[in-house]
């Protein structure tokens, strides 16, 4: 494999952690080998590992220098007109999409594209870029047997979107409704300026404005009918700069702090606390057995959760339990949570418009954005624009977006009726047809 990749000239990327690995294996080597030279050393080394000679002594070179690293990442290549596409959006082209199921019509990207090319949305990009993210929004095109194709949502997002209104509805209709608590991170940018404003013909009068967004503050904040939960803010400058979205900038330990500190003891008792699945919301703490398990791993798994089982069955058969069993696996926020006798609702996948918190967002950086007339500010300055927004939210913000939400969900709860109808009739016309043409 070493002459091979010099052969044909190209230069393999290793990872830092593979070349300290290789130079591990090296000094072993040389202790199971103490006569062998330099050369004789890193030829055994190319043997045992795969890699070129030519690369090994690159590596020597490094750890000579303290200067072994990881070659860097690709950047990934996204489209102009998909970045354009923010969540108000996304929530238009669900819409457009129900629309054709009200009107008992069966929508296809094309139609949908003609639509979506009108305002509010005013879509730019053509078919593809539709695809692309429409299956980012977890819609899938699936062919019927007269190659006809139907715009489908994922049925694991149907299933997590009908728990959750189920749950949510259930809530609200028993003795004791555990009050609601909406949390959610979001960011704000050094730059943050209005888009547009009035100015004198040669620009001298109006807003200063960098090029570029400057540094970043990620907020933490949750609320709820109440208005946002007293002393639940946490602010927080990025270390990443303005790279990504905030979800590059939190992590759980980071989450569990917040939640632990400033979150629990100020809310209402039995709450119901309500979240999306980013990844520091959703760390398992009895996470669930893979292919790779071993078999004494799965079994001690079905064990430690009370699940019947066969210790005599394959693996294959044990993982199969497991499988039907995920349901088992514990978040460690939710049990964070009930200790403090609080319950834990996960919004479902690409269902931000559930969250009555990303419109308190939207006002709070509308505020910014007005008061930010000089993007020269110092972050200081930022900072103290941001918590004023905050502080200019009223209990009377709230409710009017809790009651925006409900509304959305009413008409989460129509659409899918709606759809759940048309599918289906859509499916019997295309049998009916078939049994025609048998005949």
């Amino acid at each position: 494999m070493a002459e091979n990749l010099q052969s044909v000239g190209c230069k393999q990327q290793y990872s830092s952690q593979t070349k300290l690995v290789a130079l591990r294996v090296r000094e072993y080597l040389r202790s199971l080998h103490p006569l062998l030279n330099e050369g004789e050393l890193d030829n055994e080394l190319a043997v045992a590992t795969g890699i070129s000679v030519r690369s090994l002594q690159r590596f020597k070179r490094e750890a000579k220098d303290n200067c072994v690293s990881s070659p860097p990442s690709k950047r990934q290549k996204t489209s102009p007109v998909l970045n354009s596409i923010d969540k108000f959006d996304e929530e238009c082209i669900r819409r457009v999409i129900a629309s054709f199921y009200d009107r008992g019509e069966i929508p296809t990207v094309e139609s949908i594209l003609e639509k979506i090319k009108e305002a509010p949305i005013n879509f730019k990009g053509q078919r593809t870029s539709l695809y692309r993210w429409m299956k980012k929004m977890g819609f899938r095109f699936k062919k019927t047997d007269r190659g006809r194709h139907l715009i489908m949502e994922r049925q694991d997002i149907v299933l997590a979107r009908c728990k959750y209104l189920r749950r949510i509805k259930e809530n609200r209709e028993s003795c004791n409704p555990r009050p609601e608590i909406y949390i959610d991170e979001t960011w704000v940018n050094q730059n943050e300026c209005v888009d547009k404003c009035w100015t004198n013909c040669d620009g001298k009068l109006g807003p200063k404005v960098k090029s570029g967004r400057g540094a970043r503050f990620i907020i933490v904040h949750a609320g709820g009918v109440d208005g946002f939960v007293p002393g639940g803010l946490h602010m927080f400058r990025s270390k990443n700069g303005n790279k990504g979205d905030y979800h590059d900038s939190m992590n759980h330990e980071n989450f569990c702090s917040w939640l632990d500190n400033k979150l629990l003891p100020n809310i209402p008792p039995k709450s119901l606390i309500i979240m999306d699945n980013a990844s520091y919301h959703c760390k398992v703490v009895n996470k669930a057995p893979i292919q790779s398990s071993r078999k004494q791993e799965i079994l001690k798994w079905l064990v430690e959760n009370d699940l019947p089982h066969n210790p005599l069955h394959t693996k294959a058969e044990l993982l199969h339990i497991v499988k039907k069993n995920k349901e088992k696996e514990e978040y460690a926020v939710d049990e964070m949570a009930e200790k403090h006798g609080h319950e834990v609702l996960r919004l479902p996948p690409y269902h931000c418009q559930l969250n009555p918190i990303e419109l308190i967002w939207a006002q709070v950086k509308e505020e910014i954005r007005k008061n930010n007339s000089n993007s020269s500010q110092k972050l200081r300055v930022i900072e103290e624009l941001t918590r004023k927004a905050m502080n200019n939210v009223t209990v009377e913000n709230w409710k009017k977006c809790v009651a925006h939400t409900k509304k959305v969900e009413d008409e989460f709860r129509r659409n899918d009726i709606v759809v759940n109808h048309m599918v289906e009739k859509f499916i019997i016309n295309i049998s009916n047809d078939s049994s025609s043409d048998e005949e």
